[in-house]
């Protein structure tokens, strides 16, 4: 496996490694031995690194491993690094959040594809961008997956309030489900160092990252959505949705743009996105006098895929809107500037 090495020493040198794929203290000291200006390294038995640098500087790095990687790992590990030495951790798998984890400790880290940052001294060693094969997705998948019902509902209660701090059968009562489906969605999220846990219960820490991660892997599918067009603008459009649910009681839930100015009004709009029952959808669009379109829908309407979409809706501003949770994950996958949107309304009301 090859990997594209970027090092800044007197001068950035460009070259091509080859390592092993093993996690151990020897992974390391391959892994330095192909590195242009590394004259020689010496390994000893407390996984301790001697190097030899081409012009003569002498270096010496301390190792350590983390089987799995995870923030919380990462954490534990920095926070009892003895700081009279350098150190370098050595990991299957860095994410984005583990690599800043070691960055804000001054700590170095390197892991199976050989993605890295090492600075110590007058060496600075950084590779980014590998792909790396080590990374499990099915933590992911089991908790952040449209298919993972419980594990949503129970997301979208601790983030409706992320100051608050909830004992773990308090939570299960909440979400309906066992304390043993709440204890996995607990122990992924510790593993993240998205939550901490206190004598009191759990809470969330980190809502920003987490809503983000969620997000990306929430996005990678999608639910039905029927594409129309009106000759009504949006706001005249809205009016006449509301006025459906008084008169067929047929309910459209806005979302996207439409629903997020009713929290955040920061991005103008043209199209409205709303969630929609399947067995009323043709009665709807007959009401409202719209027209199914393949190109220039200014409506979309969305089949929800589960009714935790609808967790926390509410009535703003004469409309039903999905909860700022569901707004965000549905405004990130907009085009253009639908990260404009979820970031509001992840900052002024998720993380208020």
């Amino acid at each position: 496996m090859c990997f594209t090495v970027i090092i800044n020493f007197t001068k950035t040198v460009k070259e091509v490694i080859k390592v092993k794929k093993k996690l151990s203290a020897d992974f390391f000291k391959v892994f330095l031995e192909n590195i242009p200006i590394v004259k020689k390294c010496k390994l000893n038995e407390e996984n301790e690194v001697e190097i030899e640098l081409n012009n003569g500087t002498q270096i010496k790095i301390a190792l350590t491993i983390a089987e799995m990687g995870y923030p919380k790992q990462i954490i534990d590990i920095v926070s009892g690094i003895k700081k009279e030495m350098y150190y370098v951790v050595l990991a299957p798998y860095i994410s984005e959040r583990s690599a800043a984890i070691c960055r804000e400790a001054g700590v170095g880290y390197v892991d199976l594809a050989g993605n890295c940052t090492i600075a110590y001294e007058s060496l600075y060693i950084e590779i980014k961008g590998n792909k790396n094969e080590n990374v499990s997705k099915r933590g992911l998948k089991s908790i952040y997956e449209r298919t993972s019902v419980v594990s949503s509902l129970i997301l979208r209660i601790m983030l409706g309030d992320v100051n608050r701090v909830w004992k773990m059968k308090e939570l299960a009562n909440t979400a309906g489900c066992s304390i043993g489906q709440v204890a996995k969605v607990k122990d992924f999220l510790l593993n993240k160092a998205y939550i901490e846990q206190t004598s009191g219960g759990i809470r969330i820490i980190e809502p920003r990252e987490l809503m983000r991660e969620w997000a990306d892997v929430y996005n990678n599918n999608s639910e039905e959505r029927i594409a129309c067009y009106s000759l009504d603008n949006p706001a005249i459009l809205e009016s006449k949705i509301a006025r459906m649910k008084e008169e067929t009681g047929i309910e459209c839930i806005l979302t996207g743009f439409s629903g997020g100015s009713r929290y955040q009004p920061v991005v103008r709009y043209q199209k409205v996105h709303a969630y929609i029952d399947e067995i009323n959808l043709e009665q709807a669009i007959d009401y409202l006098g719209l027209k199914k379109v393949e190109s220039g829908a200014n409506v979309i309407f969305i089949i929800p895929y589960n009714n935790c979409v609808k967790y926390e809706a509410k009535l703003q501003k004469g409309n039903a809107v999905v909860s700022p949770v569901q707004l965000y994950l549905d405004c990130m996958s907009i085009k253009g500037r639908g990260e404009e949107m979820a970031e509001a309304i992840l900052e002024r009301e998720i993380c208020k």
